[in-house]
């Protein structure tokens, strides 16, 4: 890492701290000194001089955290700052996950889940193409450096409609025609939510068929795999089997087995990314430090066919006596576990996460709210989802301690939050969200590196930089060498850590003391500030 410079002066020095490189090296004692946007020095510099020092002794400096799954294309529109992601380390986010992007978002009627989303907030969709959308955020400016993936539901909902049907030809041309324009644009892959309509009605030939426009852009596929309980081994081979007929790297997204039944799947779907790496294909895959994931509610709960088409459709079958109850049998026969309503229900630990219409049910378990209704727990379920139109997530504590250590330790796996970026205060602290979304990044230092030793303090960084710099291409961000760019976050190994809860999401971590975007401090002592010295950064 060392290196001497000619240079006597620079923007920016960082003196004395242990450096993590992001290779997965163990850090040395190490200055480094800015000129600009860039690192222009590494090793004893103190016979330099610079406009700005910042004391690290004591301290483990790190290149910027490369959060490689989130869902802030959604908040960027109406929270530039994105406070909680700064203030876990992170200076690159990856949006547009899980079938979602809100570059292909238009003013059809297929597009409400948006809109609904961003009414309260007062943005509004005023772009028609994805270099468009991209163009807005460069002009408004944003936080952390800003990744955009091609959503393949947003992209059927653009051509298509939520119609449950394949594509016709036509139709099929005109998607590749879009995905190949937001390629141009800058986009670096596709992603697909297959749990979700409506990217769940995509087959594996239009998938692969995507994904080769794709490919021709040196880009890669993400997906949400379209089960990630009962059947999550078969849905894995599913995206395996895209990515062979495609010819492109593979990310799984938040690789994790739901329910108590299905833990331990996960050792074969690692072997499976093990053995489709030594056959040759990129598989690589993230995960967030938790134990409980957080969905809509009727995802969830309800089987596929009840949820197919717009949300006013499932409303009206759900208000239909017959097909309601033709709903309700298929839950129980899925999931007979559900009809129990004791102390140790399972809908004790499923809990209700965003319900704008209902705030002060959010955070409660639906175990306790039916019973306080006088009703099943299923009815109530129902009977919510018809109040909201569908609109409202909820919280599932079904995630084994063994199954993310296991998927931590893996050598592929990336750390990526699932978040959108949000700040404390203000509407958006009204919603109970998933803590990752404030806390992912020092929760892993804190408690699965420092207190319970998953994995060491440097593989874990190389999780957060290196590993997710290298699977988006990214040659000069994710690493601590002279050339790259100062993404840099600085942090305390003895105190940091989240302190995000499910019942209290909206809180900073702690023990990280400075962040710098491109050079520039984002987050200090005084916490997070509004300088959006981020880039939307642009695959070409």
């Amino acid at each position: 890492m060392n290196s001497t410079s000619l240079i006597e002066n620079f923007d920016t020095i960082i003196r004395g701290g242990t450096v993590f490189d992001g290779t997965g090296s163990e850090a040395v004692l190490c200055d480094i000194g800015i000129s600009d946007d860039r690192i222009v020095a590494l090793g004893e510099l103190s016979q330099s001089h610079s406009h700005q020092e910042i004391d690290a002794s004591g301290l483990r400096v790190s290149p910027g955290f490369i959060d490689i799954h989130t869902h802030s294309d959604i908040s960027v529109t109406y929270d530039p700052d994105q406070a909680s992601a700064i203030g876990m380390g992170v200076t690159t986010q990856v949006t547009g996950n899980c079938s979602l992007s809100l570059g292909f978002v238009n003013q059809s009627a297929a597009f409400d889940f948006e809109r609904r989303w961003l009414a309260p907030h007062k943005a509004k969709i005023d772009w028609e193409s994805f270099d468009g959308f991209l163009k807005q955020i460069e002009n408004r400016g944003v936080a952390t450096n800003f990744i955009p993936l091609a959503g393949n539901g947003s992209l059927r909902k653009r051509v298509i409609g939520m119609e449950d049907r394949a594509a016709t030809s036509t139709e099929m041309n005109e998607m590749c025609t879009l995905l190949d324009e937001a390629m141009q644009a800058g986009v670096w892959g596709l992603t697909s939510g297959l749990e979700y309509t409506p990217s769940s009605y995509a087959t594996v030939a239009e998938l692969a068929e995507l994904c080769q426009v794709v490919a021709k852009h040196g880009g890669f596929y993400a997906t949400h795999l379209r089960n990630e309980g009962d059947t999550l081994v078969e849905a894995a081979q599913e995206a395996i089997d895209v990515v062979e007929i495609a010819g492109l790297p593979l990310q799984l997204s938040h690789h994790k087995a739901e329910g108590q039944h299905n833990w331990g799947k996960i050792k074969t779907t690692l072997a499976m990314v093990d053995d489709a790496r030594h056959r040759g294909l990129d598989v690589q895959l993230d995960q967030y430090p938790y134990t409980a994931f957080m969905t809509s509610l009727a995802v969830q709960i309800l089987p596929p066919w009840a949820r197919s088409g717009t949300a006013e459709e499932t409303t009206e079958r759900l208000v239909d006596k017959q097909k309601r109850q033709a709903i309700r049998d298929e839950i129980i026969e899925s999931h007979p576990e559900w009809a129990d309503i004791s102390a140790f229900s399972p809908w004790v630990g499923i809990q209700i996460g965003v319900c704008r219409g209902r705030h002060e049910i959010q955070g409660r378990n639906i175990a306790e709210l039916a019973h306080e209704a006088g009703v099943s727990p299923i009815d109530f379920v129902l009977d919510l989802l018809v109040e909201t139109n569908g609109y409202v997530s909820a919280v599932n504590f079904a995630i084994g301690e063994q199954d993310i250590a296991e998927i931590m330790q893996h050598p592929w796996t990336s750390i990526g939050s699932d978040g959108v970026g949000t700040h404390p205060g203000g509407i958006a602290s009204e919603d109970k969200i998933h803590p990752r979304t404030y806390g992912t990044f020092p929760r892993v230092l804190g408690r699965y590196v420092r207190e319970l030793g998953v994995i060491s303090e440097a593989q874990a960084i190389h999780k957060m930089t290196g590993l997710p710099a290298a699977r988006m291409g990214l040659k000069d961000r994710g690493r601590i060498a002279v050339g790259c760019f100062a993404d840099i976050t600085i942090y305390n190994p003895d105190t940091v850590g989240d302190l995000a809860t499910f019942d209290d999401p909206h809180q900073y971590a702690i023990g990280i003391s400075t962040v710098l975007v491109n050079g520039k401090v984002a987050l200090d002592s005084a916490g997070p500030n509004t300088a959006r010295a981020g880039r939307v950064l642009r695959h070409r």
